[in-house]
């Protein structure tokens, strides 16, 4: 081998390493570009935890549920009118028994005159048992019967550990499309959460999720969040908190909480919780006027009772009672979908029809709703 030959083959080395070592820088460099732009096209995570549930049972047609009554105290007996007192015959001897008479006579009067007085006034009812019973605190535990004069008529009604409805997804854009959703309620003492999940195949999918207390006069929300993944879009996570007095919405903006405001999955279930406690309102003809924050905007929607309509289901046809949004002043924009409810399924949504521009989602239940029911006050 020639001195040139022998001189060249290390230079060829070197040169091959340096190629090998720019392949590699290059490689590198591109995998951290697919990685980071990976990481920028991933959905982002819920921060809530997701309260776990297990179900026992399906729930099945029957009366509609009430709201446990405070069952009236019986009166108590008024004092029985005393026995007039007999006279008793002066002694004829001494006039002084004639005061005597008079006196014994004044004092059955006035017995009489107080019989009829404590029968004529009111007797102050005894406090309802639940809240004797009832846990101490700030808030009576959910799970105990409300204080809803009514006449129960159905089985009584008490706040399920955890309840999932699955339907079937329809929707149309730019032509028909069909997916899997399903609203879930999960229980945990006197907390919540809410969750609404809907998937369409190739073309990405919707998470909504809300917890908080379980109060009185039903749901009140402290934190909201959502997500969509649509495919060739950025996902973007949309955050509302609640706190005592101001809503702080997804763009930041605080403003004032208002009485029984609500976020758009947690109506759902509040709405429900209104016709079981007062059934009354779920009649066509009937507006139930509630708050409502969204990630960038408050309002009161008004809820229109429409007329009631039978839904062919899995497991039977069901009589089922649609109510409709609409706002209250005379801004234009999407609403949340209408909803039917149906009172012989315990009140649960049954279908849910969402119309957003061109998007039309139409959410119908699929199979029976699964169920781990609640145990009634003073029950394991």
């Amino acid at each position: 081998m020639s001195k040139r030959a022998g001189w060249r083959a290390p230079q060829h080395r070197r040169s091959l390493a340096a190629l090998t070592v720019g392949v590699v820088a290059v490689h590198m460099w591109l995998t951290h570009e697919v990685s980071s732009r990976m990481q920028e096209l991933a959905p982002p995570e819920l921060t809530i935890k997701r309260m776990e549930a297990t179900y026992v049972t399906q729930v099945s047609l029957s009366a509609p549920p009430v709201a446990a009554a405070v069952l009236p105290q019986p009166a108590q007996t008024a004092p029985a009118t005393p026995t007039p007192v007999k006279k008793r015959k002066p002694k004829p001897v001494k006039a002084a028994s004639a005061p005597e008479e008079k006196t014994v006579v004044a004092v059955a009067e006035d017995s009489v005159s107080a019989g009829a007085q404590a029968a004529s006034e009111p007797v102050a009812a005894e406090p309802p048992a639940w809240k004797e019973s009832a846990p101490k605190g700030p808030a009576p535990d959910p799970a105990y019967a409300q204080e809803i004069p009514t006449t129960p008529a159905g089985p009584t009604f008490v706040w399920p550990k955890a309840t999932k409805v699955s339907y079937k997804l329809e929707g149309y854009f730019r032509g028909p499309f069909y997916g899997t959703a399903s609203v879930e309620w999960v229980r945990q003492e006197n907390r919540y959460q809410v969750r609404l999940d809907a998937n369409v195949a190739l073309l990405g999918s919707m998470s909504m999720i809300s917890e908080g207390l379980i109060r009185r006069e039903g749901l009140s929300p402290e934190r909201y969040e959502s997500v969509n993944k649509v495919a060739l879009r950025a996902p973007k996570i949309n955050v509302v908190s609640f706190e005592d007095s101001e809503v702080v919405l997804g763009t930041g903006e605080r403003v004032p909480r208002t009485p029984n405001m609500q976020d758009p999955v947690s109506l759902l279930i509040h709405l429900a919780y209104q016709f079981i406690t007062k059934p009354q309102l779920l009649k066509p003809g009937n507006t139930i006027e509630l708050p409502l924050a969204y990630g960038k905007k408050a309002e009161t929607l008004a809820f229109d009772v429409m007329e009631e309509d039978v839904q062919h289901t899995d497991i039977g046809d069901i009589p089922a009672l649609r109510v409709k949004p609409r706002r209250t002043n005379q801004e234009k924009g999407d609403l949340v979908g209408e909803t039917w409810f149906a009172p012989t399924l315990q009140y649960l949504p049954i279908r849910i029809l969402t119309k957003a521009g061109e998007v039309t989602l139409d959410m119908k239940m699929e199979g029976a709703p699964q169920q781990t029911p609640g145990s009634e006050p003073g029950k394991p």
